[in-house]
């Protein structure tokens, strides 16, 4: 057996079986290796790539059995031919009638051009194309793993010509190779003898079989644990053979040893080794116990015997000197240990009996011994415990009020006082501070927790915080610039091309360039409403507009808005509503209903109609016939208009329920802003025919005149109760405007806010500055007053109350002979009535000082503490400043201008952190409030809390700050713009007018010139005799120049690169292999007689000056470019009839008359993107598909 191991360790440098039996597997599979190109061997990509190379030779040999059936029954083409859609058509359509079926009609068209014999019935054809489309499959699969199956079989590969058998038998080798790893096939690329390597490894198979036998042997004669043996190894198959040859050595010395001093040695090798080892152990202790003999006589005397000495008694010796070495001299001196030892006890004993009865006192008093004597009961002195036991006997009545308080101190150190609880026991703390200190401790631990959670509460600076507020309000209102010039910039995307001339976009070019003769409108949005909307995709119409010009059914819109809806009644809004996809509705239900003067002549023929259509009919506006359907609602709260609360609190109170919010206004009456009240004593209501109030009349007239001359930079309109008060201020103003003629330039001074005097019936949508209103009613001559007050008196007065008091911004005088305590609302009914009393009530009585102020209490304590650090610096406050919705915090009275508020302090308090986003909350608030005047202050709760100090002195300097600024500012800059402006984009698109925007760098893609390639010929070679690899290269350039590009050109270009006239069989022959040699390497691809290369976009190409007479045939135009050609004109003139696509792409061709042969070819092409999907036909029209994706 070491004769056998010496051989086998020494062949091929392993040393444990296991490393041989690898070896020897790694022989075999180098040995069992195919024959294959040495680059097949080294590929990278057989590590993680065997099934992907095994599906790939699957493909191929799939493809090759197909195509060779298929072959001798189609045509070329036929492979590059998608014919699934075909296929499914002819399959099924078996009826009768299918031949009427267009579809059936130009699949089987299609299939028939691509059989070698026609004649073949239906299902043998569907039978035959099934194979192709599965043919097609495969051959798509082996064309994407080209590059793959170059990588894995090297030279062998040959794309769909490979031979599937030996790339098969070199998979199915790969496959053997899991186990080993890729060193086989990188020893099998180098070595060629393989026959010598399996020579080699059958030698060393044999030779480890001989050995593999006597080594389980020796491994299992080790018992139950050889691993022990062998350095922990879980079989011997792994052990160094040199370790076992010097393991086997050792045994064989053992077994001498035992034999010699041994009667009856064991029969396994475990135990004799052990033996011996024990043997060894125990010899080297005797040596060492008699070195050791001198100390050990001196240590015990006459108890050392050396090897008969009694080991548990002097163990016992040397246990006790090591735990009581302190004692030992002690305990020599001793004579009687016994009786001491006894005393020890008992001693022992009774202090452990004091400690039990202490303990068991602690118990039953609910404590402990530290807690009660101030010591544990190991430390505790025994005089300091009977002081205090006989301290407790003498005031045992105490007892229940101690009992009473550990409990209250067992609950609060449960909740957490323990440290307040100490500090009252030791008299750190008064009882009487004791709350305060709780409530502080609390509130501080409350803080604690909410800093560790939200960090950013401890490093929180107002400061910054405020411009990184400042810094989103800006980026904000970027953003919303931003994305009104993308608006801009996407409407641009969708604006025609200069280039059309067809369809919509030339008739909308035909009508521009006319100087008279134009469609009517009706005709102009038929034609060219897709081109129309293009260029102007937002319409304002009317409900009667849009039915008289815009045909049902042609032109579609996304969104539909219809303001003012309270006045469009439904069935004048169905039509607009039926044209778009989705609608919105503006209005107020509580203002102007639509006029039902024509609806009256048709009432009675409406109460034939049904119940549903009688419903709808009795709803007087599309506003309500929505609402009355239960669409999704939203109100718009945020008042804009009124730049004071007086001007919209009665219609917020009467009319939307309080649900408004409204801003308030830093300025009073008395700064000339709000709501006045101008009372005529002397005014007298003309009743009988005229109906007018002449005296309050002149004084309207008069006021007019004044508020020219003092404010003209302010907008102004009148409204008045009747049309006959209207013309009686209309006549008095033209007295006095002649005789003011310098004034005149007011009434022209505000195109976009013109100067009006309209009665109530028509003033909604209108709104100014300062309006002014005539009531116009009074008593009349004799004193008497009639309760007749015209439109507010009838049904639905109080909304035309609405409308006529919420036109102003600024400021709104009435002018009125009556108060409201002339009105008795007894003999006056209605709610329009009553309305109107309670304004003119508010007009006369109601003076603000001031904003008005609510009535609401402080948010918060840190509202409460500004306030009064505020009113301490000698400033008065007023919290809660508004009306409804929007309060400010604190503001500041101005002590130098009453009516006048100096500043607002905001506080980051409920109405902050109740607002829905960000921009609400940091930007549109701000910006509202200081849009109305207000100059703002914000302080922040944290900033407050940790340096309030600090805080009040900015506050104080901004109020200072502001008191500069009120008192620097100009009229001018009071005049503010809304809330919200209206920001109109424009863009300079030069002095031109054309439909179209397009860089003047661009060329027209029509305007292209064909561009013919020009090889240069190798004169070594005649053309025919030419390397296949030479003339691939010159074909990959010509068509790389020229794609798409017939066959026959590419034939053309070579034999003109030669100076040949004409192109024999041979050559035709030669370049066809050239072809199928470009279109194997992947770049190029041969769709029937057409070559394209895969990397050129497809343009259309005009053929105007070509030198080729070839490309001027029609049958030589690729259908790729034609399809790209038809595509561009739709997509340009916003579709075209088949005529005008026909024309003209014949023009950008390059043709100048259209030939029969040239419209085929071109409607064909037509039908076939038709077909696919790429365009769509809309009656005579052609358009683009822009949701389809064609490959």
């Amino acid at each position: 057996m070491t004769t056998t191991h010496e051989e086998l360790s020494t062949q091929e440098g392993y040393y444990t079986v296991q490393e041989i039996e690898r070896l020897i597997a790694l022989g075999e599979r180098i040995a069992a290796a195919p024959n294959a190109s040495p680059d097949a061997f080294i590929a990278s990509v057989w590590d993680h790539g065997v099934e992907k190379a095994a599906e790939l030779v699957e493909s191929i040999a799939s493809f090759r059995a197909v195509s060779e059936v298929l072959s001798p029954k189609i045509n070329e083409v036929a492979w590059s031919t998608n014919v699934l859609e075909a296929r499914n058509i002819l399959a099924s359509h078996t009826g009768i009638f299918r031949y009427l079926n267009g579809s059936w009609r130009k699949a089987k068209a299609l299939v028939g051009s691509l059989l070698r014999d026609r004649s073949l019935p239906i299902d043998q054809q569907v039978l035959l194309l099934d194979e192709l489309i599965k043919a097609q499959g495969e051959r798509k699969k082996i064309q994407e793993g080209n590059d793959f199956g170059h990588s894995a079989f090297g030279s062998d590969w040959r794309g769909e010509k490979s031979d599937s058998s030996p790339l098969m038998a070199l998979v199915e080798w790969m496959r053997t190779l899991r186990d080993v790893g890729p060193e086989a096939r990188l020893l099998a690329s180098r070595l060629v003898d393989r026959e010598d390597v399996k020579l080699r490894t059958q030698q060393l198979n044999q030779l480890l079989q001989q050995v593999r036998s006597q080594l389980d042997v020796l491994w299992s004669s080790f018992g139950l644990s050889p691993e022990e043996h062998f350095t922990n190894q879980i079989s011997i198959t792994r052990v160094s053979l040199v370790f076992i040859e010097q393991k086997i050595q050792h045994l064989i010395e053992v077994d001498e040893q035992c034999a010699r001093v041994m009667v009856k040695p064991p029969a396994r090798i475990d135990e004799r080794c052990q033996l011996v080892t024990r043997m060894i152990d125990l010899q080297k202790l005797i040596i060492e116990l008699r070195a050791e003999t001198p100390i050990a006589e001196s240590a015990f005397d006459e108890q050392w015997k050396e090897l008969s000495s009694d080991w548990d008694y002097l163990g016992l010796a040397c246990s006790w000197l090591e735990q009581n070495s302190a004692l030992r001299f002690v305990a020599a001196k001793l004579t009687n240990r016994a009786e001491t030892a006894q005393i020890a006890q008992e001693t022992h004993q009774f202090s452990q009996k004091i400690v039990n009865e202490l303990e068991q006192i602690a118990k039953e008093l609910k404590g402990t011994v530290k807690t009660l004597f101030g010591s544990s009961s190991d430390e505790l002195k025994i005089s300091v415990a009977w002081e205090k036991l006989q301290i407790w006997i003498a005031n045992s009545e105490q007892l229940s009020k101690w009992v009473a308080y550990q409990h209250r101190v067992a609950q609060a150190r449960k909740y957490g006082l323990s440290e307040v609880v100490e500090k009252l026991a030791c008299g750190g703390l008064s009882l009487n501070s004791s709350i305060s200190a709780v409530e502080r401790t609390y509130f501080e631990s409350l803080l604690k927790v909410m800093a560790l959670e939200e960090p950013d509460l401890v490093r929180f600076d107002g400061e910054l915080h405020s411009r990184q507020v400042t810094g989103f309000a800006e980026l904000d209102l970027k953003r919303i610039k931003a994305a009104s010039l993308e608006v801009v910039r996407a409407h641009h995307r969708q604006i025609p091309s200069k280039s059309g001339g067809v369809g919509p976009v030339g008739v909308l070019r035909s009508e521009m360039v006319k100087k008279r003769g134009h469609l009517p409108i009706r005709q102009l949005m038929l034609k060219a409403g897709v081109a129309i909307q293009a260029l102007k995709p937002v319409m304002m119409m009317s409900p009667l507009s849009v039915a008289q010009f815009l045909i049902p059914g042609r032109q579609k819109f996304d969104l539909l808005v219809m303001d003012e809806a309270s006045q469009i009644q439904p069935v004048d809004a169905i039509g607009a509503i039926a044209r778009c996809k989705q609608v919105v509705v503006v209005g107020d239900e509580r203002q102007l209903p639509p006029t039902r003067f024509f609806a009256k002549m048709t009432e009675s023929a409406a109460n034939d109609d049904d119940d549903e259509v009688s419903q709808v009919a009795d709803i007087e506006s599309v506003l309500g016939l929505f609402v009355a359907r239960g669409l999704p609602q939203r109100m718009l709260r945020w008042h804009y208009r009124s730049r004071h609360q007086s001007l919209i609190a009665v219609s917020n109170s009467q009319f939307y329920e309080n649900k408004l919010f409204i801003v308030p206004s830093p300025y009073t009456q008395e700064a000339g802003m709000g709501l006045q009240f101008h009372h005529i004593p002397d005014g007298v209501f003309e009743s009988g025919g005229k109906g007018t109030n002449t005296v309050e009349a002149k004084a309207v007239a008069k006021a007019i005149m004044e508020h020219a001359r003092k404010y003209p930079e302010q907008s102004l309109g009148v409204a008045t109760f009747s049309v006959s008060q209207r013309k009686a201020i209309q006549d008095e103003l033209e007295l006095l405007r002649r005789l003011n003629p310098d004034l005149e330039e007011f009434f022209n001074a505000h195109p976009s806010e013109p100067f009006f005097v309209k009665n109530l019936e028509n003033v909604q949508g209108d709104e100014r500055d300062v309006i002014m209103i005539s009531v116009g009613y009074a008593r009349n001559a004799q004193g008497y007053m009639a309760m007749r007050f015209g439109p507010l008196g009838s049904e639905g007065g109080e909304r035309r109350l609405n409308v006529l008091i919420s036109r102003a911004k600024r400021r709104c005088e009435v002018f009125a002979s009556i108060t409201d305590e002339d009105i008795d609302l007894e003999r006056a009914k209605g709610k329009g009535v009553f309305a109107f009393k309670l304004f003119l009530q508010y007009a006369r009585t109601g003076r603000i000082s001031l904003a008005q102020r609510s009535e609401k209490e402080m948010d918060s304590i840190f509202e409460e503490q500004v306030a009064n650090a505020l009113q301490k610096a000698g400033y008065q406050v007023h919290p809660q400043v508004g009306i409804a919705g929007f309060f400010i915090d604190l503001a500041i009275a101005d002590p130098d201008m009453p009516g006048r508020y100096m500043i607002g302090i905001e506080c980051d308090g409920r109405a902050y952190h109740s607002s829905r986003s960000a921009r609400e909350r940091d930007r549109l608030r701000q910006a509202v409030l200081e849009d109305h005047g207000w100059i703002i202050h914000r302080i922040w709760s944290t900033d407050w809390f940790h340096r309030p100090e600090e805080q009040l002195e900015r506050t104080l300097q901004a109020i200072e700050s502001a008191k500069k600024e009120l008192s620097d500012r100009t009229e001018q800059l009071r005049q503010r713009a809304r809330a919200v402006p209206v920001e109109i984009v424009t863009v300079d698109r030069g002095p031109i007018v054309e439909i179209g925007l397009v860089d003047s760098d661009i060329r027209n893609e029509s305007e292209i010139a064909y561009l013919e390639a020009t090889p240069v010929a190798n004169m070594s070679y005649e053309l025919h005799e030419t390397p296949l690899g030479i003339l691939s290269e010159m074909v990959e350039q010509i068509v790389e120049v020229e794609s798409p590009i017939h066959l026959s050109e590419v034939i053309t270009r070579l034999r003109t690169a030669w100076g040949l006239q004409r192109a024999g069989a041979r050559i035709e022959a030669v370049v066809n292999r050239a072809v199928n040699l470009v279109c194997n390497k992947g770049n190029i691809l041969q769709d029937g007689q057409f070559l394209v290369h895969q990397k050129s976009k497809i343009i259309l190409r005009n053929r105007q000056h070509v030198q080729s007479s070839g490309l001027r045939k029609s049958e030589m135009l690729p259908p790729q470019e034609i399809a790209v050609g038809i595509v561009q004109v739709v997509k340009n003139n916003l579709g075209a009839t088949e005529d005008e696509i026909i024309m003209s792409l014949s023009r950008s061709l390059g043709f100048k008359a259209t030939s029969g042969t040239l419209r085929k070819v071109i409607s064909e092409v037509i039908e076939q993107l038709l077909f696919k999907g790429a365009i769509l036909r809309e009656d005579t029209l052609f358009v683009e598909n822009k949701e389809a994706v064609i490959e």
